[in-house]
């Protein structure tokens, strides 16, 4: 019934503000009331890639028993007719999902979130509710940042082309450039 009643809020929000880029360090200072949801056209997440309106997100593993935690499916309709939004299964690992809409949403007391409306590819497709942090901390979407780790091997092995001639130092100190933000966090 929580589930029901939390997805109800998010999608049915009384009061919506107009700002257009949320970070991940901005989102977990937000102490708003209940029924309303900040959207956002850009969030920049915890792995410090900016997720956009309209990208392309892909659907990795679930993190518990064949079904994902952090992404639900359902929609608008299910949510209207009583249904719990359902997790989705292992059949949607590799898929694809389009972000629709960037949200805030909870309350002061359960704390607050930022949740991803995603669309299937399909124009026939059920609208994903997606726990945006959770889902890319377990894996359930894969991530287009990096972490220290990956950011890390991904120079050395760069490091390693670019001894082995296979890399210009131009392309190199790009890379290691973009990289920084990540290593350095």
């Amino acid at each position: 019934m929580k589930k029901i009643l939390l997805f109800s809020l998010f999608m049915f929000s009384l009061q919506v503000y107009g700002q257009k880029t949320i970070t991940f360090e901005e989102m977990s200072t937000i102490t708003k009331g209940a029924f309303q949801n900040i959207e956002c056209d850009v969030y920049t997440a915890k792995d410090g890639y900016s997720y956009k309106v309209g990208d392309t997100l892909k659907i990795g593993r679930p993190s518990s028993n064949k079904t994902f935690a952090y992404i639900t499916s359902g929609g608008t309709a299910a949510a209207l007719s009583g249904q719990a939004p359902q997790g989705l299964t292992a059949n949607s690992s590799g898929g694809i999902t389009f972000i629709k809409r960037i949200a805030v949403g909870g309350t002061k007391r359960m704390g607050f979130k930022m949740y991803v409306i995603g669309t299937g590819a399909c124009g026939l497709c059920p609208n994903n509710m997606i726990d945006f942090e959770q889902a890319l901390a377990t894996g359930e979407i894969e991530s287009k940042g990096y972490t220290k780790e990956s950011a890390i091997v991904k120079l050395k092995q760069a490091k390693d082309l670019l001894d082995l001639g296979m890399m210009s130092q131009a392309d190199f100190d790009k890379l290691k450039e973009s990289l920084k933000k990540y290593i350095l966090n």
